[in-house]
């Protein structure tokens, strides 16, 4: 009895990969190899960008009220590494 393997990159059991033969007067070349795929959307990077333009934006407003003085906390010289 042979082990079972696993394709580390899909995951997928080699029981259950199909595999068709090869014509011998084809080239190598196999139409579904440029099959492309439809594109994820990375969920991941437009939540990260969405807080940091927020983060942002916030310190932007919180700076600009401080500098223009309707934020008073001891002068405009506590608004600079803002």
């Amino acid at each position: 009895m042979m082990p079972s393997c696993t394709n580390l990159a899909t995951g997928i059991p080699s029981s259950k990969v199909t595999y068709s033969r090869l014509s011998s007067t084809d080239d190598g070349y196999n139409d579904l190899q440029f099959k492309k795929s439809p594109p994820r959307i990375p969920y991941k990077a437009i939540a990260l960008a969405t807080v940091l333009f927020l983060i942002g934006a916030f310190l932007i407003i919180v700076g600009s009220l401080l500098l223009s003085g309707y934020i008073s906390k001891g002068g405009a010289d506590r608004a600079v590494p803002v």
